[in-house]
């Protein structure tokens, strides 16, 4: 397939509306955004991905998050604890390890939507929900890493951890426990659970809010509506509605922001495609905004490790040297969005330059499955001994243009190298679902994965993070991958407390991957958003979802 081609299908609508003046919303104290990927479990804390975690934010807030100069800052806590302010503390646990207290007293005057106070009992019962097990649990930050909180007062609460962590000053959101508890205590079971949760049930309800917004209207895959939380105690918001309005495809939303029915998109994951954000900002400069940063959030290729034609470190290397990546981020994002060498940019500080990398080399790829047993077939394909073809799945997101573009492009050069690729573009309901999150992929599952500065890659490479039926189905390793040698390095680097410590530690983690490729790494998206000029204060390039900041936005 020619890279000419795949680039080809925006063109007629861009100039069909470039040149015509914006018929953007005249309210100006609201907002419009177009999203992909309409939600189907609205529960901020089981099945999290970035999609969820981008619309959640808006209502419900972290207890701290990272800014945009990858600052971790208090969202809900009045002081960021630390070791040198002593709200954090290296304690002797009774096993003769090493374990830490973390006091977090919580900002004063903080409600949920309904009034009712956020207190330490919200913080005590997220806490028993993760500890208990029977709800799978976010592990973006995970509020297992404490084993015990102690509650000193309404606002006050020490965690006790029983391993020291880097990580001990980011906190998750924290759920209503004048709402859920009851619910909670009904449900012995996840699905039971999930079915039950009011975040389902009634996502309406003001109380299942904590943050400058609150959800006050959906309708299932068209739209969910914001609007201030009167009892929020920071910043009030200068939109008095966000109104999040769904498209089935990314060319869709195209038009809508061309027509003016949309104010602000996002760009993929969960909106037009960065190659149709630059063709528009070739078309049309300065009809809208163009915000882009360097970004953490990792597109890779999960491979089922439980496939014997997968299980071959061989064959995994030669997938990777067959896939020109340079010539796909060139080709569809201008050399805009960084190859991936592995799970970190090469622009991180803990990048380990010295680290096998794997260029576009189909040689090279034609040895390693010449010495894995494959030859070619008289179709093309490669055969093993007993005839069997080297054929994969490929998985991903229906209507996500940028994906199933690269899927096509990945299916051509596969063939080249005698590797059958065969695609299947996914609902995001059941991709997320029994696809992806319970493993039912056969091959290959395209998607993302955001290693933010407090985020532990043991959340897709740790043999505990793999999602079953024994742990709910929670983590983002679902290649399968389970190493012993990976295992201990990430707990080694979960440890590491001092920036050089890091260093080495993310080196060795890099070096094991780099060995065994448990995924393949293609490319890492920038931070990138597109809107309307007017949109001012708009923290784009916030390393957690922006909108957590939303309050500061306004139209000019």
């Amino acid at each position: 397939m020619s890279f000419k081609n795949i680039m080809m299908g925006t063109a007629a609508v861009l100039a069909a509306f470039a040149s015509q003046p914006s018929l953007a919303q005249t309210k100006k104290d609201q907002l419009v955004v177009g999203q992909l990927q309409f939600l189907t479990n609205f529960h901020p804390l089981i099945q999290v991905n970035n999609t969820k975690r981008n619309v959640i934010t808006y209502g419900l807030r972290p207890i701290t998050a990272f800014d945009e100069n990858a600052v971790n800052q208090c969202v809900l806590c009045e002081t960021l604890p630390t070791l040198e302010n002593g709200l954090a503390q290296i304690v002797d646990m009774p096993d003769g390890a090493k374990g830490m207290k973390v006091k977090i007293t919580l900002k004063p005057g903080l409600a949920w939507g309904d009034g009712v106070p956020v207190t330490s009992r919200d913080i005590a019962f997220t806490l028993q929900m993760a500890l208990e097990g029977k709800i799978g649990f976010s592990n973006y930050n995970p509020w297992d890493r404490a084993s015990k909180a102690e509650i000193v007062d309404d606002r006050t609460v020490v965690l006790t951890l029983p391993r020291v962590l880097p990580s001990f000053n980011s906190w998750d959101q924290v759920l209503p426990a004048h709402l859920e508890e009851p619910i909670y205590k009904a449900n012995s079971t996840l699905d039971g659970y999930v079915k039950q949760t009011l975040y389902n049930t009634n996502p309406t309800n003001p109380g299942l809010w904590n943050g400058s917004y609150k959800l006050t209207d959906y309708q299932i895959g068209t739209r969910i509506t914001f609007e201030p939380n009167p009892h929020w105690p920071g910043k009030k918001p200068e939109l008095k509605r966000i109104v999040l309005s769904y498209r089935d495809n990314s060319s869709a939303l195209m038009q809508n922001l061309l027509a003016g029915e949309i104010d602000a998109v996002p760009v993929s994951p969960g909106g037009i495609s960065f190659s149709q954000m630059l063709d528009l900002q070739k078309r049309a400069p300065k009809r809208f905004a163009y915000h882009i940063d360097e970004g953490t959030n990792l597109e890779r290729i999960a491979m089922n490790l439980e496939n014997p034609i997968l299980a071959d470190v061989r064959v995994r290397k030669a997938l990777l040297h067959a896939i020109d990546r340079q010539a796909i981020t060139k080709a569809l994002f201008e050399g805009q969005q960084a190859v991936a060498n592995g799970i970190l940019s090469n622009a991180n500080p803990f990048y380990n330059k010295d680290v096998p990398t794997y260029n576009f080399d189909p040689k090279r790829a034609r040895a390693l499955l010449t010495e894995a047993g494959w030859t070619q077939g008289r179709d093309g394909i490669c055969v093993d001994k007993s005839g069997k073809r080297l054929s994969l799945e490929l998985a991903t997101t229906a209507g996500n243009q940028t994906r199933e573009q690269i899927a096509l492009v990945i299916q051509s050069l596969l063939k080249n190298v005698c590797v059958e690729i065969v695609n299947k573009f996914v609902p995001l309901s059941e991709y997320n679902g029994a696809l992806q999150r319970q493993r039912k992929f056969t091959g290959l599952a395209m998607s993302s994965i955001d290693f933010s500065p407090s985020t532990s890659p043991r959340i897709a490479l740790g043999s505990d993070a793999i999602p079953q039926a024994d742990n709910n189905y929670v983590g983002n390793n679902f290649s399968g991958y389970s190493s012993k040698a990976m295992d201990a390095a990430l707990t080694e680097l979960e440890s590491a407390l001092d920036r050089e410590t890091s260093k080495k530690k993310w080196a060795e983690v890099q070096r094991i991957y780099a060995e065994e490729l448990p995924m393949l790494p293609l490319y890492f998206y920038a931070r990138a958003y597109v809107a309307v000029p007017d949109l001012v204060d708009f923290r784009q390039g916030t390393f957690d979802p922006l909108h957590i900041w939303a309050e500061e936005w306004r139209r000019s």
